[in-house]
């Protein structure tokens, strides 16, 4: 069987290649299946403390609809549960505990743009296209971008992209607050495993909490918000790091982070 995704490691960072460039990485039930596997490899890892998904060229063309047809013409049942299937892939993204980042070159589009903004920061090329192409084909969003889309760039800018199916270049998706950095081709890679370095220098324990902690803060309400924080500061201040750097800070010396 045809290897459509890998996981490399750089010291503390899982490098999830997507390995069918050429052919623009589709988003097939092939590849959400190795990378929900991959996903949970990586975060079973405690040598891997940050994850980049990189596509090469492509980052993804979206849905693998030539393949999809066998369970589309199985009708509606079939096609719900496929639909499901394809979902998997995005709901492991989200949900992986540690940072993700996507590294987006060429395309993202459909399926793919939701997968890159699955992750927690998104660095694009400046000729980058990303396009929520579902309007032109009679679809509608899926993968988690009617929300995803929404909670990046606000409601207003998530329809326009949505209803016109419009593609924008990497440039626009940074103005757009689509994407959180806009870098030349060539640098998409390496600043993304800068800033995943950048991550992995800090005690683990606190920044996996501070994700979950800025995840769920965003579907409630500002006092829920802070209900959130008190239960997860309240952890962190009697687990072993935070005491750690504040001793660290009074003796001063660097302080001896154990990721608990």
């Amino acid at each position: 069987m045809t290897e459509l995704i890998r996981l490399d490691r750089e010291g503390p960072v899982g490098i999830l290649r997507f390995l069918q460039p050429t052919k623009r990485n589709p988003y097939s039930i092939g590849f959400v299946e190795e990378l929900v596997a991959l996903l949970r490899e990586a975060e079973r890892d405690d040598t891997i403390r940050v994850v980049v998904m990189t596509g090469g060229d492509h980052f993804s063309s979206g849905g693998d609809l030539v393949g999809f047809q066998s369970e589309i013409a199985k009708g509606a049942r079939a096609t719900s549960e496929m639909v499901d299937r394809v979902h998997d892939g995005g709901r492991a993204a989200y949900l992986f505990c540690k940072p993700l980042i996507s590294a987006v070159c060429g395309v993202a589009f459909g399926a793919g743009l939701s997968l890159a903004l699955s992750a927690d920061i998104v660095v694009a090329a400046e000729d980058a296209r990303l396009c929520e192409v579902f309007a032109r084909v009679g679809g509608c969003p899926d993968t988690g971008s009617s929300w995803l889309l929404q909670q990046r760039a606000g409601a207003g800018v998530a329809r326009m992209l949505v209803l016109t199916g419009r593609e924008i270049d990497g440039r626009t998706a940074r103005d757009l607050r689509v994407v959180e950095e806009c870098v030349p081709a060539n640098q998409v890679e390496v600043r993304a495993l800068e800033i995943a370095r950048e991550i992995a220098t800090h005690p683990m324990f606190g920044v996996q909490t501070a994700k979950r902690v800025m995840r769920a803060a965003a579907e409630c309400s500002y006092l829920e918000a802070l209900d959130i924080e008190r239960d997860a500061q309240s952890v962190l201040l009697c687990a072993h790091d935070f005491p750690e750097a504040m001793k660290a800070f009074s003796e001063k010396r660097a302080p001896e982070f154990k990721d608990r």
